[in-house]
């Protein structure tokens, strides 16, 4: 006898997922399957049917699938994942040993300033403290002339010491910060000499900041510059400039004093440190002067 499957409304179904199934699923009702959330993989949708008399069909008819991985899924999701989490981690070490060497050589800078601008006037004071008591027995004129000088000494330390913690403030990294000191102090030197100035900013250099070795650097030059022209001038007039020339941060200070031959010009006056302040920012420092017609100094800074 043979198997009759004529009578197609008296089979039953019963299909499987391989891979997904462990048993088989009998339909009941529509003879359709639904799977959802299946992981990516391979996988055979297996059918077999079972007449009235419970008796399975021959064949199984098989159908193979494939899942493919959603692109979170994948190996090279996986890998690129891993690989930006890795990079984060490497910038954050980074930053962090970044701002460890950042306040070393913080600490190693004001360490050379503290050496450098207090250690020779501690010196001088320490040698006028000397001489005065010496001299208190014998010449109390002269004596006084040794306080005089120690006490401007005392008050050079004190403003190099202020200048050390004005610059080591990020708060004072803006060009504003930098030019409302610079103001400050051309008045306190400007105007006992009785020299008219102005001082000239650039709206469009106001929102340039600087770091703490160039805003340092650039304040010295610029107060280097206006005590050599209050000292030596002799002008009754000054012009104070700060603008932005293409890629350029320019300070210009000119006056309509004695002037002065250049080529003739001592390395003395500070002259040498403003240069070597212009080199560590990278700028060009000018000074254009003849006699009786004044003298303009130029530095130009580049801007990165």
């Amino acid at each position: 006898a043979t198997l009759n499957y004529n009578r197609r409304n008296k089979l039953i179904y019963y299909y499987m997922l391989q891979g997904a199934d462990k048993t088989w699923i009998k339909t009941d009702g529509p003879t359709a399957a639904n799977y959802s959330l299946l992981p990516a993989g391979n996988y055979t949708f297996m059918v077999k049917s079972v007449n009235s008399e419970g008796l399975e069909s021959a064949d199984i008819t098989k159908l193979p699938i494939q899942i493919k991985p959603a692109f979170w899924q994948t190996w090279w999701f996986t890998l690129l994942i891993s690989l930006i989490i890795s990079g984060l981690i490497y910038l954050a070490y980074k930053q962090r040993l970044n701002q460890i060497v950042e306040v070393q050589q913080i600490r190693e800078r004001v360490a050379r300033d503290l050496h450098d601008d207090m250690g020779s006037t501690l010196s001088t004071i320490n040698i006028l403290s000397e001489m005065a008591k010496i001299k208190i027995k014998t010449n109390v004129e002269s004596a006084e002339d040794y306080i005089a000088k120690i006490s401007d000494n005392s008050i050079r330390m004190m403003e190099a010491m202020d200048d050390i913690v004005w610059s080591i403030k990020p708060s004072n990294d803006s060009i504003q910060k930098i030019t409302a000191r610079m103001r400050e102090f051309a008045a306190g030197i400007l105007e006992p000499k009785n020299i008219d100035y102005s001082f000239d900013l650039d709206e469009n250099v106001k929102e340039i900041t600087l770091d703490m070795e160039a805003r340092r650097d650039l304040f010295l030059i610029f107060k280097e510059s206006l005590n050599n022209l209050a000292k030596y001038s002799g002008a009754t007039k000054a012009m104070i400039s700060f603008y932005q020339k293409d890629k350029i941060l320019v300070l210009k200070i000119e006056d309509n004093g004695r002037g002065f031959l250049v080529e003739e010009m001592p390395d003395g006056n500070g002259l040498i440190n403003m240069k070597k302040r212009s080199d560590k920012l990278k700028g060009k420092f000018t000074i254009h002067s003849l006699i009786n017609t004044g003298t303009k100094i130029c530095l130009e800074i580049p801007l990165t």
